[in-house]
């Protein structure tokens, strides 16, 4: 195995474990105001797997872009990495990719920097990972090669139908409690 393959599996692994741990993050998230998880998980358990599950997206995004600015096959540069649309092959697929880094990363600070901003300005901005998601979402199935394996597809196809299902249901819907 060339240096090169290791790079790209390694990005590969990451972004895709990636993929699942902030699409976990929503979904905590959304229980946390539906009653997606009522019943089986006390509130401040689920709080804490949110946030847990938040920060662990940090690492694996950080090994996925490593790897492809280390890969001389991709010939990625620091500049590339926030700023989308200027790699010279696949500008589309990777430039949504960057715009969903660049709103993951506002999402992740605008976190920590909750107390100090208007509840109202810090829930539009941490609602935006959404959009992030939906973004990775198409970097994946248009950069992806990792697609064209059925049980990879079946599984972000299937995770992303969820995090779909879950958010309409919520924007319909809006916060509902299970009475027994």
């Amino acid at each position: 195995m060339t240096v090169a393959e290791l790079l790209w599996l390694t990005s590969r692994t990451a972004a895709l474990t990636a993929f699942f741990v902030i699409a976990a993050a929503l979904i905590t998230g959304q229980a946390l105001r539906t009653f997606v998880l009522e019943g089986w998980v006390g509130r401040r358990e689920a709080v804490a797997v949110h946030g847990f599950l938040a920060v662990c997206w940090a690492p694996l995004i950080v090994v996925h872009v490593l790897a492809g600015l280390l890969d001389p096959v991709s010939r990625l540069t620091p500049l590339d990495v926030v700023i989308p649309l200027r790699v010279p092959y696949g500008p589309l697929p990777i430039g949504l990719g960057t715009l969903g880094f660049d709103v993951l990363l506002m999402v992740g600070v605008t976190s920590y920097l909750r107390k100090q901003m208007g509840a109202a300005t810090w829930r539009w901005l941490h609602r935006t990972s959404y959009l992030m998601f939906g973004l990775m979402f198409l970097h994946a199935v248009l950069s992806g090669t990792d697609l064209g394996r059925p049980v990879i597809a079946a599984a972000v196809w299937a995770t992303f139908a969820f995090v779909v299902i879950l958010t309409v249901a919520r924007v319909a819907v809006g916060r509902v409690s299970v009475s027994t």
